[in-house]
């Protein structure tokens, strides 16, 4: 049996800001007029991650050859798990077909090239 040290991980906030659940509810405001006034009786925070040019990463890490990095997918990745899970196994279990190009670390940027909508 292989034992793995257990480490607390800090997760991100997932409480709305003030801010941003204004801008929802004017948008609504905006979109619905009738629901102008009503009352919010709820606000969930969505977690969403997304490269920064918008594919998918599945490469291996840069100075970790026995790491393979995947990510992001968001929305997409649950429809495409099924082939993201073969490429990334794939690296994982050979040194055959390196990843596609633009899924490769190396297009990925520190700062984001895509507008999401």
């Amino acid at each position: 049996m292989i034992r793995m040290a257990q480490r607390s991980i800090p997760t991100p906030n997932r409480q709305h800001s003030a801010a941003a659940l204004a801008n929802v509810v004017a948008f609504r405001d905006r979109r619905f007029p009738k629901l102008r006034d009503a009352p919010l009786i709820g606000a969930e925070v969505c977690q969403y991650e997304n490269s920064s040019n918008g594919d998918f990463l599945i490469d291996r890490h840069p100075t970790l050859p026995n790491v393979i990095l995947v990510g992001g997918g968001s929305g997409h990745g649950f429809k495409h798990g099924p082939e993201v899970g073969r490429l990334a196994a794939a690296l994982a279990t050979s040194d055959g077909p390196q990843p596609e190009p633009r899924f490769t670390l190396a297009t990925k940027a520190m700062t984001q090239n895509r507008e999401v909508h």
